[in-house]
């Protein structure tokens, strides 16, 4: 059990275009800042500000902040060890600076990384491949928000799916659905749907999987996101070939994003 140092390069070198990391100093061991600069390539995440991004990962805290903060954020960071930046005490004093720039948290999420070791499993004869041009004429019709969220920013790319019966065509003839958008240059990340009459049965482990080996065989890194509080979607993770390996914080403008309307 283990994520591959090849896809631990592969992250990183992500995560250096998400926090522009070739313009970054140390604030210490564990820490770097940089200036914000959005990279092409980068992951960008409709209706969050890259005023302030923090991505920790491998032990590391990766910062990113508006130029003019930077000398404040170092006074103030140099105390926080990366494996606990997210301790709420610590969020709260990062929010309260944040709201003087018009700014706040709006989220925090973990991320998950294939096992190397993870069991290959055995595709079904009876599933739907959905192409991207199946993905945008199923856009008034889709019951599968989390899987396809039609993002202008994270462009939905495929998506595998088990049939309810006999009828395969669109995607409402299906019980489950997988989808993985193109989040980042080097990145698809997966997002899983079951109809609540077929949950239970293991479809949302097995079609992530299926997924995560497609696209990795296609040459790309698959991820794996969630809240921290949502226990059943962090098994289907682990229980897909996934690993804990990142945590990020996302920040917005004051006001401008209401998380009961996001899911």
């Amino acid at each position: 059990m283990g994520i591959s140092k090849e896809h631990i390069d592969t992250m990183y070198k992500q995560i250096e275009l998400d926090c522009n990391l070739k313009e970054s100093h140390r604030i210490k061991d564990d820490m770097v800042i940089a200036p914000t600069r959005v990279l092409p390539g980068s992951r960008v995440i409709d209706k969050l500000d890259p005023f302030f991004r923090v991505i920790v990962f491998m032990g590391k805290a990766y910062i990113m902040a508006d130029k003019d903060t930077i000398p404040g954020w170092e006074e103030i960071l140099k105390n926080y060890p990366a494996e606990w930046f997210f301790n709420y005490s610590r969020l709260r004093k990062i929010d309260r600076i944040l709201n003087e720039y018009d700014r706040e948290i709006v989220d925090t999420h973990i991320y998950f990384l294939p096992d190397k070791d993870a069991v290959k499993v055995r595709e079904p004869e009876n599933l739907r491949w959905f192409t991207k041009e199946d993905i945008e004429a199923s856009r008034e019709i889709n019951p599968f928000h989390n899987a396809w969220p039609y993002s202008p920013t994270q462009p939905d790319v495929t998506g595998v799916g088990m049939p309810k019966g006999d009828d395969r065509d669109k995607v409402t003839d299906m019980a489950a659905l997988a989808g993985a958008s193109l989040d980042g240059k080097y990145v698809h990340q997966i997002g899983i749907d079951v109809l609540p009459q077929y949950r239970g049965r293991g479809l949302a482990p097995m079609l992530v999987s299926i997924l995560k080996q497609r696209i990795l065989e296609d040459g790309s890194l698959p991820f794996y996101g969630t809240a921290e509080s949502h226990a059943i979607s962090r098994m289907t993770a682990i229980r897909s070939g996934f690993l804990p390996a990142f945590a990020e914080l996302f920040v917005g403008k004051k006001d401008s994003y209401d998380p009961d309307k996001q899911n």
